[in-house]
């Protein structure tokens, strides 16, 4: 049964191919992803990581969603926090290990995690009780960078606030979904020592 989150990421599809620049950093994306010499192996486990798949094999849509959120991460609409939790996530069957890990995060984030799970839309929260300050992008390239006075990145204040926790495998369309609803989304994958906390910055809640 498709999900509303694939769905969604069909959609991102449609539309990436509406154009030929899309189109083309669709298929870019894609070659990048194979490579595994463009992006970091921790910022693609971030987005997404999916089970017994490795990006290369990614089905198309689920690139079209990784792609709109690198896209936005660049146009300085959605911003990354690392927040280091010095443990990898275990399976699901050792969730109090987990929870253990996730016990002791770095001021001001704490997180809780569902201790039955039971098939809901995330495993957790992560919620943050004072501003935090992010880096985002201006949306400005290297290039222009280099030969300019405007600045790459900026800082951006966060007011208090939580947003899903993900631990472990999610594919791309989830955390795109978690981002467009929910704000943000929180990611422990898979061999990361680090969450990875995605916001996105336009959202009601992050304002």
């Amino acid at each position: 049964m498709t999900t509303s989150h694939e769905r969604g990421a069909q959609a991102v599809l449609d539309r990436l191919l509406t154009t030929e620049p899309t189109a083309a950093a669709l298929v870019r994306t894609r070659a990048r992803l194979a490579s595994e010499d463009h992006f970091t192996r921790g910022f693609v486990d971030a987005v997404g990581q999916m089970h017994r798949l490795t990006p290369d094999r990614w089905p198309v849509h689920q690139v079209a969603a990784f792609l709109d959120v690198h896209a936005a991460i660049g146009a300085g609409r959605y911003a990354l926090v690392h927040v280091e939790v010095g443990a990898t996530p275990r399976p699901d069957a050792e969730r109090a290990a987990n929870a253990f890990a996730l016990a002791d995060l770095p001021e001001p984030f704490t997180a809780e995690l569902d201790a039955d799970q039971n098939a809901a839309d995330e495993d957790g929260t992560i919620a943050w009780a004072e501003d935090v300050v992010v880096t985002r992008s201006t949306g400005v390239s290297y290039a222009a960078g280099c030969t300019g006075q405007e600045p790459l990145t900026v800082p951006t204040v966060v007011r208090p606030s939580r947003v899903p926790l993900e631990v472990g495998t999610t594919k791309p369309s989830r955390t795109l979904l978690h981002l467009e609803e929910d704000g943000g989304v929180a990611r422990w994958a898979y061999g990361s020592t680090d969450l990875h906390v995605l916001l996105n910055l336009r959202h009601p809640l992050m304002g």
